[in-house]
């Protein structure tokens, strides 16, 4: 029987492979040469595509074919228009109902210092909008969101990887974000977020229609 963490493992190495572009946008892979590479049987790495599958990273075709779902300018569009929505609310939300215990956890994550390695900020990117949906008192929301950013990890990834080198101008936009909840001021949470989620796609985009194999406007 297949233990859930050997499953859970394979799941986060496929995946933290194709975040960090080991296995590149567009690329074809056979499962069973995946599997080999991993080291792991076909099975815990089957389940492990159907998640990341799920989370729009690949797809499957026949002969067992995993394709690395491409990057787009038309994909990055329809995902950041649902977050500027979503991530507002959550924030307006969350000005209104988090505990104190909870404004204390926002605050202290958006004063975090950034960390050196890419995928590590991402998770501390992603720890910080989450102390925001966990505390915005609607789980159904928190859930969507979750879903959500699941989706859009490829996409940040980009701008993480730029502000490490030119400075991490997120971190401020949290900060204000935090500070704002702590007021208990819903609309300036809820504009400020927007703002922030704004200038992220905004930013995303002009950094791959930079790059020479960019399919921004796809």
């Amino acid at each position: 029987m297949l233990t859930a963490t050997k499953a859970e493992a394979v799941y986060l190495e496929t995946r933290a492979r194709i975040l960090t572009g080991v296995l590149p946008p567009g690329l074809n892979v056979n499962q069973e040469s995946l599997a080999a590479d991993l080291g792991v049987s076909i099975t815990p790495l089957r389940e492990a595509l159907r998640r990341l599958e799920m989370e729009g990273l690949i797809r499957l075709e026949a002969h067992r074919t995993v394709v690395i779902a491409p990057l787009t300018g038309r994909e990055l569009d329809e995902l950041y228009v649902i977050r500027i929505e979503l991530d507002s609310l959550a924030a307006g939300l969350a000005a209104s109902h988090a505990s104190e215990a909870d404004v204390a956890a926002i605050g202290q994550l958006a004063r975090q210092k950034p960390a050196r390695e890419p995928v590590a900020q991402l998770e501390r990117n992603r720890a910080f909008h989450r102390a925001i949906y966990a505390s915005c008192g609607n789980g159904a929301l928190a859930a969507y969101l979750d879903q959500l950013w699941d989706r859009t990890d490829r996409y940040r990834l980009i701008l993480v990887k730029q502000e490490l080198v030119g400075g991490m101008a997120s971190r401020q936009d949290h900060i204000e974000i935090a500070d704002a909840v702590a007021d208990r001021d819903a609309d300036s949470a809820a504009r400020l977020t927007r703002d922030h989620i704004a200038r992220s796609r905004k930013l995303i985009a002009t950094i791959m229609s930079s790059r020479p194999n960019a399919e921004a406007s796809q």
